[in-house]
């Protein structure tokens, strides 16, 4: 039985007639008494004893029963000591019993779940739970495994859980934008006096060039010239003169032999660490990970280690306990954490990487753009870019748009091209996708003002963190500004004061991060006015003022530890 099951209040199951489900016990006079079973519930059971006088079976009131089982003819599921309840007969002398557990719950997650008198869609669902967001959260069922024979009945816990948690502040997730674009949208979500502009500070185009007219006019160009979509996969029908323009491009850029492009960031990981590690390899990396390089490792068949975050001497001290019995490895760090918004000392990485013969992979999404002398990323800032066998990086950050590459040698692209199933089976980004994108560098590389805006803005609002006494680590450079509260309960108050003032930030919450590294993660774009930022900062001081909260609270509690 689950975690999930044992906090879950159930009704009771009815069960179907004329099976093979039977409930036996053993009296403490030593008789053994076998049942027809008429319910179950998770505390509780009720069942029909036939051919027995009521007075004859030996059960009272309030007597707890030493021995209990349910069997059924391939299964038999021990409970221990019950209680009697109810006893009662109907017109024909059958006595009815309700017992309550004491030793254990009743596996209803299970197999029994064929016994229930229930259609698999039944609009009348046997489950009545009660799951308070203020108790549960989606760690509940992500740490949690339903056996039931219904494959739906952890969606609608699920449902459920997700009805009331959307009525909470705590949701601020699939807000539906209007038409509008840039650093002040427009949502769906009416906020205070009727209005529904927010200022964004969730965004990940960092660089604002989603919006800027010549990356606009490159993606309807590219409509009018090849139409909605690529039409094939890379290896099909997908490759257009565009796309190839793309790729010299990015090539050209991180000094790399070959860029490959997938349609997304996630694609790229998931199919360039799954293709091109195999089983008798090892793959090491950063235990912060992103999810799609973790998702990686587990498609490959690769054995898969873990270093704790930043700690180049665990890191070695792994590579040196399994190094020599694996064939090839491949070594994997970020240039920027996408929920911390730091980065690795990464010529150190590549040197302890390199002694052991290990393969280098930096994923660069949250850096390129951002980090570096020219915005290359973190191996630019490093000076790693021709010791870095790997580059990945997305479209998402830089231009704001979608789609993920890798920059590599000719050899290992060439290989990606076959062996990448992430690659070789889903469709292109459009034309119109790598027009856009293509524009975006262009316009990324031409005018460096963009990028130190981008940076002023970023210490701007550090420098306004820090008067709210926040202090993140002065060498902090990305666009990712995580503001730990610690505290899920004042982060709820605090969002909704947010929200209506017009602030859209991302709450991050427990499974994401523990419960007491909560926090909103801010980032900021280049195209944030100071004024922007400023009414941020000031809506950010009131809602802490709502909510009773300083960041001496989360010093105390060691939420605010990575940010002191």
């Amino acid at each position: 039985m689950t975690n999930l099951m044992k906090k879950i209040r159930h009704r009771r199951f009815k069960i179907k007639t004329n099976n093979e489900l039977r409930f036996v016990v053993e009296t403490s006079t030593g008789s053994r008494l076998e049942m027809t079973v008429d319910n179950l519930s998770l505390m509780g059971i009720g069942c029909w004893l036939t051919g027995t006088l009521k007075e004859e079976m030996g059960i009272q009131l309030g007597q707890i029963i030493p021995s209990s089982k349910l069997t059924t003819p391939n299964h038999e599921f021990a409970l221990g000591r019950l209680v009697a309840r109810s006893i009662h007969e109907d017109d024909a002398k059958n006595t009815f019993i309700g017992f309550s557990t004491v030793d254990a719950k009743v596996p209803l997650d299970g197999s029994l779940s064929i016994y229930f008198d229930h259609e698999l869609d039944d609009s009348d669902s046997p489950f009545d739970l009660e799951l308070s967001p203020g108790k549960f959260s989606l760690a509940s069922f992500a740490e949690n495994h339903s056996s039931n024979v219904d494959l739906f009945s952890k969606v609608h816990q699920f449902n459920v859980f997700m009805k009331d948690w959307r009525k909470t502040s705590k949701f601020s997730y699939m807000n539906v934008r209007k038409p509008s674009m840039g650093q002040r949208v427009s949502l769906s979500k009416v906020r205070r006096n009727g209005r529904n502009d927010y200022v964004i500070m969730g965004s990940n185009d960092y660089l604002g060039l989603a919006s800027h007219p010549r990356v606009l006019d490159a993606a309807k160009k590219a409509v009018d010239q090849y139409g909605f979509g690529a039409t094939g996969s890379p290896l099909t029908t997908g490759v257009s003169e565009v796309h190839m323009e793309l790729s010299d491009y990015l090539a050209k850029l991180f000094q790399k032999e070959k860029v490959i492009l997938f349609n997304s960031g996630y694609a790229a990981n998931l199919g360039l660490i799954s293709g091109l590690t195999q089983a008798q390899d090892l793959i090491v990396a950063d235990m912060l990970s992103h999810a799609s390089i973790q998702d990686g490792m587990q498609l490959s068949r690769a054995t898969s280690r873990f270093f704790k975050h930043n700690d180049f001497v665990h890191f070695e001290k792994l590579l040196t306990e399994s190094r020599d019995q694996y064939s090839g490895c491949l070594a994997i760090t970020e240039g920027v954490f996408s929920m911390d918004g730091d980065g690795p000392q990464l010529d150190e990485f590549v040197n302890i990487a390199q002694r052991h013969k290990a393969r280098v992979l930096v994923d660069e999404a949250h850096s390129f753009g951002v980090v570096g002398p020219t915005g290359l990323g973190t191996c630019e800032k490093f000076g790693v870019i021709n010791q870095t066998d790997l580059i990945m990086g997305t479209f998402s950050k830089i231009c704001g748009g979608i789609g993920g590459f890798v920059a590599t040698s000719e050899e290992v692209a060439n290989w990606l091209y076959f062996w990448s199933r992430a690659h070789m089976f889903s469709v292109s980004i459009p034309p119109s996708t790598a027009a856009a994108a293509l524009e975006a560098l262009r316009i990324f590389r031409e005018d460096m003002t963009i990028l130190n805006q981008l940076r002023q803005n970023i210490q701007h609002f550090k420098n306004g963190l820090a008067s709210l006494g926040y202090r993140l680590p002065a060498q902090h450079e990305s666009a990712v500004l995580p503001v730990v509260i610690g505290d899920e309960q004042k982060m709820e108050v605090m969002n909704k004061v947010m929200m209506d003032a017009g602030v859209f930030v991302i709450p991050i919450v427990y499974p994401a991060v523990s419960r007491t590294q909560c926090r909103f993660r801010f980032t900021v774009m280049a195209t944030h006015t100071v004024s922007d930022l400023d009414y941020v900062l000031n809506v950010l001081e009131l809602a802490m003022e709502k909510a009773d909260f300083r960041f001496s609270d989360s010093v105390k509690s060691g939420a605010h530890k990575k940010a002191a």
